[in-house]
């Protein structure tokens, strides 16, 4: 690949960039507010420092979208556990926030991340490209730890039917807004959406359904090998491996069209 596509117009900005934003992301959130104050940070940051085209800002620009729409519906009957839905969307958030501290500190993302990391400046990929592979990192390796995680800081016994209830709901606000994701996005050819976008806006739910599907079945097994460490982290590698190979497959689609 030449420079010319994986690198910043200005790469003496990305450094400044990316220092701004390991500075930033020193401090974790305790609250959904703190988790959105600090995704409109970092997209100030990201939108200056690497242009409205960065992979990571798509992304980034969507879930701050989605974790707004969690926040206003918290004192609704949406979800029937609000403890454990805060401090979910807390711990999944941190997940993210934690992946793009070691590529801003020039250590090693999870694989899943790196998809989008090591593509984030690549002119033939769109930011809507980029924006389902974020969502493919985020929802398929991070929810079923931080399921696990929420359940242990809240000290409950283990995810019961409560519990899926709410990740079920968080699950439908990031539907709903996949439903969505062409708005706001720009395309190669202003008025018009390519092929691969249009079969990317057709599938872009599939990373929500999977989760729906497999994630929770995931978070029961990582719940039962919490107290085996070295098969917890094992488990947790094999899903970061599945969850780049998706993103790399996502990523051929829209090469090949």
């Amino acid at each position: 690949m030449t420079a010319t596509i994986d690198t910043p117009a200005d790469p003496g900005a990305a450094a400044a960039g990316a220092a701004r934003v390991a500075a930033m992301l020193a401090t974790t959130p305790e609250t959904i507010d703190g988790v959105v104050a600090h995704l409109e940070a970092l997209q100030e940051i990201v939108d200056d420092a690497y242009g409205p085209r960065d992979g990571v800002g798509a992304f980034n620009r969507l879930y701050t979208r989605i974790t707004r729409g969690i926040r206003a519906q918290l004192d609704d009957d949406l979800f029937t556990d609000r403890d454990f839905l805060v401090r979910f969307d807390v711990e999944f958030a941190r997940r993210y926030f934690h992946a793009l501290l070691a590529d801003a500190g020039g250590g090693t993302p999870p694989r899943s991340w790196g998809v989008l990391l090591d593509r984030r400046h690549d002119r033939r990929v769109s930011p809507l490209e980029l924006a389902v592979v974020g969502v493919n990192a985020h929802v398929n390796y991070d929810l079923a730890p931080a399921v696990v995680r929420t359940c242990t800081v809240l000290g409950r016994s283990g995810p019961g039917p409560a519990e899926r209830a709410d990740y079920r709901a968080v699950n439908d606000v990031f539907s709903l807004h996949m439903v969505r994701l062409l708005d706001g996005y720009d395309t190669a050819d202003p008025g018009t959406v390519s092929l691969s976008e249009q079969l990317l806006g057709t599938v872009a739910d599939v990373p929500v359904v999977l989760a729906r599907e497999v994630a929770w079945r995931q978070a029961l097994e990582l719940w039962e090998l919490r107290s085996r460490p070295m098969a917890y982290e094992n488990e947790v590698a094999a899903l970061d491996r599945r969850t780049a190979l998706l993103g790399r497959g996502l990523l051929t689609l829209g090469a090949l069209t």
